[in-house]
């Protein structure tokens, strides 16, 4: 058997992509490494499903540390200790990665084996630039995904740099079995390493920065086959494939994603083919299989779920004034797709990560994973909902994305290259929804009696004017010189209270830890105002509770509602506020003041 090595690319003549750009390419998308990941790795093995429809994709995640010879043993037998570890300074590796405490057996080395089934693995000759094994391992920005057919969920060809980018050493290695009618001149089974490290100088040597393992063949590296990848499969500790076991393994080395965040990911884009069974997964921590993704289990995920059921008309609704389903009206006599609204239960609003979907669309197309919770702006009442495109505008939604995969973009170029409305198709979309949301939420508005209504009133519904005392909420309240700091955990919202709507939020009061003094007395002032023709009523504000955990407090007033607290920098105090019940006619804005007592 020939002998495998790594061989570093030297840099062409001409140029060309370097390591980083295989690495780069899905940084700085704004999701947390664990979403990315989740994203596009399962995405990656549902565009290889070998029986679309008919049979599951099952994808398998293994976390494994290793120590001791076990650990010793890996970096051995993956070229790790004498290719990679000789020029680790020119390759400028991130942080806390592996091969800096290679020779210490009692620092774990954590590796990702992400494994698909069901899937027809990297077929076609190793260096046709259209076969499946060039396309994963050896192109880059190949686009041809987005032709091939509007139900794959990649168009970029930037999926699979996910893995590099969650190496931190940039290096993956690569194990399929082919289906059966894929298998040509014997090869059944393939195995290639590949890291993709910054463009570098070595012994006086420019290289690209990229590099496989393999057999080498001139300037050229071959993929181990049959026996051979078997072999090392083994060795290297992926799950054995036998011959009618298709599909691919890839092996993350030093990867730092957690398998709870992975699994939480998962349900977080997942839901939709996972509810709808068209989906497999499997985690396992050191062997130990894990509990599986359970999307209905999440409170923050249950409503969406509910309305996705009625958008795909899995269900009926039940209450006509809190649900609402329906298709978007067609353009051109093009179906755009359909949806499902609802109007969440006042409870529901005690969930920080409901919080964060509230008046939000999730965005759906065939490969039913959600695209992106599409924020609507503030309705008067808390409502969420689900999208679900239809097929006759799935190929111009996926040529909206950005590479990231996480919105539907009408102004994005790459529509410029269809010849019909696929830009009026993408805006109008997105358009309706942020419109037609609103809407639901504006005639689910109780009724309120004549009699009741206000007399002067600035807006007939209730509008976006909550506000901290001086900076956006999430951020610090007060100046730079200000000891005190404000920080909301809950935006101000509305709850339903019967025909009623009431305010309600939660922040945190604490001192600047460069304030010079360890504690403070200070005055917490909270008002909810009604907003008339010539601005907010200060004068006629409408009752709020307080309540404060943590610290000590005493109740100065309780309307106004005022509290005198004792802060100190050890201990912040959370405070939640709640008014009483108004006219849902009213426009309110909550006023909170932090002082210091004199």
């Amino acid at each position: 058997m020939a002998t495998y090595r790594w061989l570093f690319q030297k840099t062409p003549r001409m140029g060309g992509a370097t390591g980083e750009a295989f690495v780069n390419t899905l940084h700085a998308t704004g999701m947390s490494p664990d979403a990315v990941l989740a994203r596009e790795a399962i995405q990656n093995s549902c565009d290889a499903a070998k029986n679309p429809g008919k049979e599951k994709v099952r994808v398998v995640f293994r976390r494994i540390q290793l120590t001791g010879t076990q650990k010793a043993d890996f970096i051995r037998e993956a070229g790790i200790a004498d290719d990679i570890a000789s020029r680790a300074e020119q390759l400028e590796l991130q942080s806390d990665h592996c091969v800096g405490t290679i020779n210490d057996p009692d620092i774990p080395l954590s590796l990702l084996y992400v494994e698909d089934y069901s899937t027809h693995g990297l077929y076609g000759d190793p260096h046709d630039d259209s076969s499946h094994f060039f396309r994963l391992l050896l192109s880059l920005g190949d686009g041809s995904k987005a032709r091939e057919g509007k139900d794959s969920g990649g168009s970029y060809g930037f999926g699979k740099s996910v893995y590099s980018a969650n190496s931190r050493i940039h290096t993956i290695f690569a194990y399929s079995v082919l289906a059966a009618e894929h298998v040509a001149d014997g090869i059944h089974s393939r195995l290639m390493g590949c890291s993709y490290f910054n463009a570098h100088k070595h012994g006086g040597t420019s290289y690209s920065g990229r590099a496989w393992l393999g057999i080498k063949d001139g300037e050229d590296v071959d993929p181990l086959e049959n026996d051979a990848a078997h072999g090392l499969a083994k060795t290297l500790g992926f799950s054995p494939r036998a011959k009618e076991q298709s599909g691919t393994s890839i092996l993350i080395v030093d990867c730092s994603v957690e398998t709870e965040d992975l699994k939480r990911s998962i349900e977080e884009w997942w839901w939709p083919r996972l509810v709808e069974d068209g989906l497999d997964v499997e985690i396992y921590e050191q062997d130990k299989r894990m509990p599986p993704p359970r999307p209905r289990q999440r409170s923050d995920l249950r409503p969406f779920i509910e309305c996705y059921d009625l958008a795909t008309k899995r269900a009926n609704v039940a209450q006509p004034k809190c649900q609402k389903t329906g298709d978007l009206n067609r353009i051109h006599n093009t179906p755009l797709g359909s949806y499902g609204y609802m109007v969440l239960p006042p409870d529901a609003l005690n969930d920080e990560a409901l919080q964060e979907k509230l008046n939000c669309v999730a965005l759906i197309r065939s490969p039913r994973m959600v695209v992106s919770y599409l924020e609507t702006g503030s309705t008067a009442i808390p409502v969420i909902g689900t999208f679900v495109a239809a097929s006759d505008v799935d190929g111009h939604l996926k040529l909206s994305e950005p590479a990231s995969h996480d919105r539907w973009d009408p102004k994005s170029t790459r529509l410029d290259a269809t010849k019909d409305r696929a830009r009026e198709f993408v805006r109008t979309i997105v358009d309706r929804l942020k419109a037609g949301l609103k809407a639901f939420a504006r005639d689910a508005l109780p009724p309120v009696p004549k009699s009741e209504i206000r007399p002067k009133l600035l807006e007939k519904l209730l509008g976006n004017l909550f506000k901290p005392p001086s900076k956006a909420p999430g951020n610090q309240g007060g100046s730079a010189a200000d000891p005190i700091t404000i920080r909301f955990s809950s935006q101000p919202h509305t709850r339903v209270d019967g025909d009623k709507l009431r305010t309600a939020c939660m922040f945190k009061v604490g001192l600047n830890q460069d304030f010079a003094e360890a504690t403070a007395d200070v005055l917490l002032d909270v008002r909810c105002l009604v907003a008339e023709e010539d601005g907010f009523n200060a004068q006629d504000d409408i009752p709020v509770s307080l309540a404060c955990v943590d610290v000590d407090y005493e109740v100065v007033s309780e309307h106004p509602a005022v509290l005198k607290i004792k802060l100190d920098k050890e201990m912040q105090a959370q405070v939640e506020a709640i008014s009483s019940p108004y006219d849902p006619n009213w426009t309110t804005q909550l006023k909170v003041q932090v002082s210091r007592k004199v």
